[in-house]
């Protein structure tokens, strides 16, 4: 399975209190591989499944180390490589809960970037939404490709104050030429495309509402059904990367051929580990 996108560099801060303004507390830093694309394959890599991580990474030493630790949990590396690496600042809270301080980094992927053979032997193209949104002609290029050589593609959106701030029928347009099979949102995000009911006509036939702890929703053109979250076996130590871990986990079920809810519960299982560590990379 191909991932494509940009390789983001996380620096993870674990927050001892509640931040305050004009204070100082002690924290514990980590940094990891982010982005969606890192995430998902390092999740598909750890449950067997064989992962291509594709797009663009900074030519910078930073970017080195989070490559080369990629490679050794097992995801292939198809890259471009110049610039400086995406950087993100990952304030994880008491209780789980995180928030993103991000340096866009410098550099892109064009669409001359793009290579046919990224995706050859592929079962799936996963796309990030948030790379639609900074490099949209490379990514439709990717989504392209993919089709030209019979591989499906799915796609994650981006957060939903990003689509606002875009443009909800500029992003549409945006998600319904890349014709994915399937699409993967949270619940504010689905609210602000329409996904909350009916399924739109430019929407694919399948599109996964995830919502934490609450139960995920699977939309249809037959009709909606709920897949419980089972409770987590261990203390919530960051909500960072749970949502790309789940689409790993129901992508690789798919793959595995289960139907589409025990896909979705291999999805549950797969974010509730990312859910027990720190970052948005899960544990070896």
């Amino acid at each position: 399975m191909v991932a494509l996108g940009k390789l983001v560099a996380d620096q993870v801060l674990e927050l001892s209190a509640p931040l305050v303004v004009g204070g100082q507390q002690r924290v514990v830093r980590t940094t990891t591989a982010g982005g969606a694309p890192a995430n998902v394959t390092a999740n598909l890599a750890r449950l067997g499944v064989p992962a291509r991580l594709a797009g663009w990474a900074g030519a910078d030493p930073l970017s080195d180390g989070l490559l080369a630790g990629l490679t050794g949990c097992g995801v292939e590396i198809v890259v471009v490589r110049h610039g400086r690496a995406p950087l993100s600042t990952v304030l994880v809270h008491p209780d789980g809960e995180r928030t993103l301080l991000t340096d866009r980094g410098e550099g892109g992927l064009e669409p001359a970037d793009v290579r046919a053979e990224w995706f050859g032997g592929a079962a799936v193209l996963h796309l990030d939404g948030y790379d639609l949104l900074r490099f949209p002609e490379a990514v439709r290029t990717a989504a392209s490709l993919a089709h030209g050589s019979g591989v499906p593609v799915s796609v994650d959106v981006a957060a939903a104050t990003r689509v606002e701030q875009h443009g909800t029928d500029r992003y549409v347009e945006l998600l319904a030429g890349l014709r994915p099979v399937v699409l993967f949102c949270n619940a504010a995000e689905a609210a602000v495309l329409g996904l909350d009911g009916d399924l739109p006509g430019w929407a694919p036939d399948l599109v996964l509402v995830h919502a934490g702890s609450r139960p995920t929703r699977v939309l249809t053109r037959a009709g909606a059904a709920e897949v419980p979250v089972e409770p987590l076996p261990w203390r919530l130590r960051d909500t960072t990367g749970c949502g790309d871990a789940f689409a790993a986990g129901v992508l690789a079920g798919w793959r595995a051929g289960r139907s589409v809810l025990d896909a979705v519960r291999a999805g549950h299982a797969a974010a509730a580990v990312v859910a027990g560590v720190i970052g948005g990379q899960p544990p070896s």
